[in-house]
């Protein structure tokens, strides 16, 4: 399961934080707040949407 939440969650990371980051603080968010925000969105987009998505795909590797 670690391995499943790595492969979800640093693709994540790595799209979102750069892409979206500087543009919040830019428009005057607070830092914390912006990483407190992002953290959040990238939790429930992992959650959600990818997670589900790669149990599907190692559903035999994770039931073996």
């Amino acid at each position: 399961m670690a391995i499943i939440v790595w492969i979800a969650i640093v693709p994540l990371i790595f799209t979102i934080m750069p892409f979206f980051k500087p543009r919040l603080i830019a428009i005057g968010l607070n830092a914390v707040l912006t990483d407190l925000l992002l953290t959040t969105v990238l939790v429930i987009l992992m959650v959600y949407v990818a997670q589900p998505i790669l149990m599907r795909l190692f559903r035999n590797w994770l039931h073996k």
